[in-house]
């Protein structure tokens, strides 16, 4: 099985034999962790991290909204041999052994190590069961290191050989509250040790355990708990349950300072065993990290053998900025599982999950190259499913005792969300412009996930927040959160998420952008049509109050409202006036959609047909013979929006009738893969958010190159999947194969996919939600 996994990523996923040039530099404020990092490897709500193409642990996300970049040294894996009567040890890093080559199909990332100087061929797969379908393991706070070992070409036999995961004790990571770019802490400083300890575990675990602990009193503090384990078909285990992770200035050689990591590891590459050095419990000292060490040995003379290692974590807090405390979902029934007893459920389970991931990429990669996409991009759709719990997730289930929230907008207790980005300006959960683009990640693969989702956002609908503060693009004071008006986001990791909402009113007033409520609209059907499943009678109506709001925008009787405010859109960084195809289409596809679902409900249609109607004009005043333009009036008169009729493709999925003649919508994407493409340096990096014939670059809008002359991922993935559905299948797989390439095709963005790029080589708000639109592809 496991070449057959190793074959399938290599054919549909990303494949590298190392670290790849970095092809795109960060544009300013947003971050930049460079080429060489990986897959992240945790659940949806985390915790969260990955391993990257050198073999280092280097990226935390260990509390949902926080991003970490830090090598920290004293997580690795290692492995021991005897050859010729020499003891022989490397660690499972590109930088020790001859040839590492790694191939990634999420949520497994596969490594292969080799050489001249290695009588064997090691293989690790590692891996956490973010499963589509199988929604509570896709929450288990658990991470799977799998270990094959198989005797090179030419050698019969393994050699006795040694494997062992040395890993710290990470219990009171507590970064600072800032954004990435904008962290000082690049290492370790904000991880304070005092009360850690390492204790043996003797039960429940065949192999060898140490639970890594923290003494922690407080009734809020329910204590932090990482249980470190092996199992497998080795003949042997051991355990090193305590030492000091770094070394101290005393003048004895490192290998000789006994209860520390050198001691441990001069052990491991001499004796290929743990706990042959004093070993004990302790509690740590605020400045003295600690870890634990498992192995697993392999007697001489096999062909083959298979270590399981796993690292769980019961941490069942998540604590926000503003200092509310939520429980995360595992933990929120009456008997929370402790980190051995996940331990032990990924030990137990472990195979089970790997042939579930494989059925669910059988299945998956089937359909979407069924479809007509080519290999390399049905594997980025699969590969792409991963910003799901790397996007600084949190699923959370109630708070603490005395945090419950008062008077909240949102009426339930779970919650789930994912960030728009980690930079400045995206720091925000469940933005719901970027939602109404990334929803089929979650319809798709965890239906009740997306529903909570919706849930929140249509509370939020119906509810206000009169607090009133400053709005600094328009320079006045406005209120909060209006009444069915969709808010911008469901609020900050850095403040109050789930309870003080719209934080993004400060920069903008999401409160008057003009494409929300219809985006919302369509967006809620389209997941209950995906789904087969109707709307609830409670959430028609709200969807109709957010449709009769949108309404009240319009003072012309076009059934479409004009932009008269700077950012009055998710594109708030373009100075649209006028009518826009954008808000048009979206408009055109709400009443579309809602005139077939009032008719299908026994309601009268007849007033969202007129209106739909009324749309459909201003739709085809926009038209000039050749493609929809993107604005009525001003600087984009002449320009066209390659994803801007995305409405009438979402009315058109609903089964809805939307007055537009397809031929123009055909002749609109061909036009604007041929403008915003194949104009924009020959298609190399995909299309344009927006282009004319004949201009190479616009002048900045709203004091940033944002959005202008820029390549939106996400809205380009939206682009492909419109091109097919509307019979482009060529264009269709060019613009794919370009954007494939950008993320997947050796660029150094891989497993961090910005918001935007250009054909300069910048990058713009890497890890970004946008871009799961790439799910469109398998719909």
């Amino acid at each position: 099985m496991l070449d057959d996994r190793w074959e399938r990523a290599a054919t549909y996923g990303f494949t590298t034999t190392g670290v790849p040039p970095s092809s795109f530099v960060a544009k300013p404020r947003s971050h930049d962790d460079g080429p060489a990092h990986g897959m992240f490897l945790g659940p949806i709500g985390g915790p969260a991290f990955s391993r990257d193409l050198t073999g280092r642990f280097s990226r935390w996300h260990l509390q949902p909204g926080t991003h970490l970049l830090a090598d920290v040294d004293a997580a690795f894996l290692a492995v021991h041999w005897e050859a010729g009567g020499e003891h022989r040890h490397v660690l499972l890093r590109a930088d020790e052994v001859g040839r590492h080559e790694t191939a990634v199909l999420y949520p497994v990332a596969h490594e292969r190590f080799s050489g001249a100087d290695l009588p064997f061929v090691l293989t690790l797969s590692s891996f956490s069961p973010v499963i589509p379908g199988l929604e509570e393991e896709s929450g288990l706070p658990v991470v799977l290191f799998d270990v094959r070992v198989e005797a090179a070409a030419g050698t019969s036999r393994l050699p006795a050989l040694d494997v062992a995961l040395f890993w710290p004790n990470l219990n009171g990571w507590n970064p600072s509250m800032l954004t990435s770019d904008d962290r000082g802490d690049r290492a370790w400083p904000g991880h304070h040790h005092a009360g850690n300890t390492n204790t043996p575990v003797d039960d429940g675990l065949a192999g060898a355990s140490v639970l890594q602990g923290r003494e922690t009193p407080g009734p809020l503090n329910p204590g932090q708990q990482v249980c470190l384990s092996v199992t497998g078909d080795a003949d042997e285990f051991t355990r090193q349950v305590q030492f000091k992770t770094d070394q101290n200035a005393t003048g004895v050689p490192e290998s000789r300072q006994v209860f520390t990591l050198g001691a441990v590891r001069h052990g491991f590459a001499t004796t290929g065993r743990l706990g042959i050095t004093p070993d004990g419990s302790w509690s740590a000292h605020w400045h003295e990290p600690v870890g634990s060490a498992v192995a697993g040995h392999v007697r001489a003379g096999r062909d083959s053998a298979a270590v399981r290692f796993a690292v769980a974590f019961d941490w069942p807090a998540v604590r926000f900025g503003a200092g509310r405390t939520w429980r995360r979902h595992y933990a929120a029934g009456d008997e929370r599982p402790s980190a051995v007893e996940l331990a032990t459920r990924a030990h137990q389970h472990g195979d089970e999950w790997l042939g579930a991931i494989d059925e669910w990429h059988r299945r998956t990669l089937g359909r979407v190259t069924a479809a007509g996409w080519s290999a390399p991009v049905a594997g980025c759709v699969v590969n792409e499913l991963g910003l799901v719990s790397a996007l600084g997730s949190a699923w959370v289930d109630g708070t603490f005792a005395g945090h419950e929230p008062p008077d909240a907008v949102l009426r339930g207790d779970e919650h789930v969300a994912v960030l728009e980005g980690f930079d400045e300006g995206y720091f925000y959960y469940n933005t719901s412009d970027l939602w109404h683009y990334a929803f089929p990640a979650f319809t798709l693969h965890w239906p009740r996930l997306a529903e909570t989702v919706f849930a929140d956002l249509g509370d939020a609908l119906s509810g206000e927040d009169a607090t009133v503060r400053p709005v600094y693009r328009v320079g006045e004071h406005r209120r909060l959160l209006r009444a069915n008006r969709l808010p911008h986001d469901l609020g900050s990791p850095m403040e109050d998420p789930f309870v003080r909402l719209n934080g993004y009113v400060m920069r903008d007033d999401p409160n008057t952008w003009r494409d929300s409520a219809p985006a919302h609209v369509l967006a809620r059907l389209l997941h209950a049509k995906l789904q087969g499943k109707p709307v609830s009678e409670p959430a028609w109506h709200r969807l109709r109050a957010a449709a009769e709001a949108a309404a009240a925008q319009v003072t012309d009787g076009s059934g479409v409202p004009r932009h008269d405010e700077f950012g009055d859109s998710t594109w708030d960084n373009l100075a649209l006036s006028g009518h826009s195809t954008y808000a048009t289409a979206l408009y055109t596809g709400m009443w579309s959609v809602l005139a077939q679902q009032a008719g299908a409900r026994g309601e009268d249609p007849t007033a969202y047909e007129a209106r739909r109607d009324a749309a459909a004009d201003v739709l085809g005043q926009l038209w000039n013979g050749e493609f929809f333009r993107a604005a009525s009036e001003g600087k984009y008169v002449e320009a066209v929006m390659p994803d801007s009729a995305w409405g009438l493709f979402y009315a058109d999925l609903c089964g809805a009738t939307t007055g537009v003649d397809p031929e123009r919508m055909r002749a609109h994407l061909h036009a604007a893969y041929e403008i915003c493409h194949l104009g924009y340096d020959g298609g190399r990096v995909g299309p344009l958010l927006i282009g004319e014939r004949g201009l190479s670059a616009y002048e900045r809008d709203g004091g940033e190159e944002l959005q202008v002359n820029e390549v939106l991922i996400g809205s380009a993935w939206m682009f492909a999947a419109m091109l097919r559905h509307y019979g482009l299948a060529d264009d269709a797989d060019r613009v794919a194969a370009s954007l494939r390439e950008v993320l997947y095709g050796g660029s150094g963005l891989q497993f961090r996919t910005p918001a935007a790029i250009d054909r300069a080589g910048r990058f713009r708000a890497p890890l970004n939600m946008r871009p799961l639109a790439i799910s469109w592809l398998a719909v």
